[in-house]
């Protein structure tokens, strides 16, 4: 029996995942690793420690039946990260990654050179503070010894290429698509935005397909990990065209949304969408010949979560969340919460608004008001969020008939059946929702490998286990909802700045 290995460095831990080629799951484990927040809008990782998470987790697979007959290895890992290596792969700096805000003044100075307009028409993504070219701006400004000593930048899964392989300087195209100096039409580093940013090219890694096998699992790694060396390593893509293909979507028509800490939806497409108002934002796919466009809310089961623990309180005797009992509370209000809304925008927001300064909202409290409507709002405040991705997705000619769901907030008995109300659409839930992104990981690989002998003949290892039809009452009393929503951030963002200069001004 042929086996696939893969490995996830995700937000909070990193998962090692062992499939079989029909994409059954043999057994997955998880090792969690710390992210530090040292000034306010900072967020950084250890690169070590994705090392050191793969060597426990992979620790934790010993002895699993499979584990002797791996074909192929499959990464994958948070994108928008920045890691600067020296050339035998050690870490100069923490990762910074996705969550970071730092470089605000970089993005500006990349809108005032070059023009958002012109930079999204090349890249298909606006200039922002979560990719990685303004954070390489900012370490060249304020770590210009770094910078200097630097043999490449690179992203999160790129550093355990480096140690599974030995090439530290590699990555694939999805990655570089969201590093904001891809042209994404050509695929190739964009020399004219790298001039405008002031980086060297040669900084920056050599980009592979997403199936590419040329790298092989090094003696050293192998024997640290348990597993024989010269395995085929694929380069892998990020978490998020992996969610793509391990949600089951592989072609045109095809849409999945994905609700994690963050939460997005997506669908593909053969070419780049440049979407007028420049709400969308692309990345190329695991598979080379397609497009990934796709609507980011940038905080999701994060703002949900913080809702029910901070605000609520609806935990347990152990401090955590008692998600059954907010489920009952969210089925115990109606459709639109008896008019209270939650703006889930806790950590600014992506599209369609794309403003670092957006802070969260509950709107609409009256005395008449429960707690059961507020744990409704919170729910319905993620999923008017995800509405307003697929709106942007219908806007450009991205058509689909249905929703597949995938990630850990999807295992939730209110959202799969909100989404399919508000949207309107039928929604399908993965049978596997938390393995969708190792899945795609997986199927990259096997594709490399020829275990598959195509992304459509490895979608078919994609199950799924519950299927929810929109109701029709509920569509109709959601559609007033929504209106009421999408007028409450154009409303209040002048509030929501003043709110966020405030906070600024107490964190100096």
């Amino acid at each position: 029996m042929n086996t696939i290995l893969t490995m996830d460095a995700g937000t909070s831990g990193l998962k090692c995942s062992l499939f079989d080629v029909s994409g059954t799951l043999i057994k997955a484990t998880v090792s969690e690793y710390s992210t530090y927040f040292p000034k306010d809008g900072w967020a950084e990782q250890k690169a070590e420690d994705f090392i050191k998470a793969v060597q426990s987790a992979m620790n934790s697979l010993s002895g699993t039946d499979g584990l002797e007959s791996v074909c192929a290895i499959g990464l994958t890992g948070t994108m928008n990260g920045l890691v600067p290596i020296e050339k035998d792969g050690t870490p100069l700096h923490p990762n910074i990654i996705h969550l970071d805000t730092r470089a605000v003044n970089e993005v500006d100075e990349i809108a005032s050179r070059m023009g958002a307009k012109i930079f999204y028409n090349i890249t298909g993504n606006r200039p922002d503070v979560h990719y990685g070219l303004p954070k390489l701006m900012w370490m060249k400004k304020h770590h210009p010894d770094i910078y200097k000593r630097a043999y490449s930048f690179v992203n999160t899964k790129d550093i355990l290429y480096g140690y599974l392989t030995g090439f530290h300087a590699r990555s694939d195209f999805s990655d570089a698509s969201l590093f904001g100096a891809m042209n994404i039409h050509k695929r190739i580093w964009d020399k004219d935005i790298l001039k405008c940013a002031g980086i060297d090219e040669e900084k920056l890694p050599q980009l592979f397909p997403s199936t590419d096998v040329s790298g092989v699992l090094r003696k050293e790694a192998a024997a640290a990990l348990g597993l024989k060396s010269g395995i085929p390593v694929s380069i892998g893509g990020g978490d998020g065209p992996c969610s793509t293909h391990g949600s089951g979507v592989y072609s045109e028509n095809g849409a999945y949304i994905t609700v994690g800490s963050s939460a997005w939806a997506c669908g593909l497409s053969k070419t780049p969408v440049i979407d007028p108002g420049m709400r969308a934002f692309n990345y190329t796919d695991i598979d080379e010949n397609l497009t990934n466009v796709c609507g980011t809310v940038q905080c999701a089961s994060t703002a949900f979560d913080f809702m029910m623990k901070t605000v609520l309180g609806i935990t347990n005797e152990d401090g955590k969340i008692d998600f059954a009992r907010a489920e009952k509370m969210a089925h115990s209000s109606v459709p639109g919460a008896n008019g209270v809304f939650f703006l889930p925008t806790l950590m600014g927001e992506r599209c369609p608004w794309w403003d670092a300064n957006a802070r969260g909202m509950l709107m609409g409290l009256t005395l008449t008001h429960t707690r059961n409507d507020l744990v409704r709002a919170a729910y319905e405040g993620v999923a008017q969020a995800l509405n307003n991705c697929t709106k942007v997705l219908i806007d450009n000619s991205l058509h689909f008939e249905s929703l597949i769901l995938s990630g850990g907030g999807v295992k939730s008995n209110v959202w799969p059946q909100m989404f399919a109300d508000i949207i309107g659409v039928p929604t399908f839930v993965h049978a596997h929702p938390r393995e969708a992104t190792s899945m795609g990981a997986m199927i990259a690989a096997g594709v490399g490998v020829g275990a598959f002998k195509s992304f459509e003949e490895a979608s078919k290892t994609i199950q799924i286990a519950k299927s929810f039809s929109p109701d029709p009452v509920s569509h109709k009393a959601y559609e007033n909802h929504t209106k009421a929503y999408r007028a409450l951030y154009p409303e209040s963002k002048s509030a929501m700045h003043e709110s966020a200069a405030y906070q600024a001004l107490l964190n100096q």
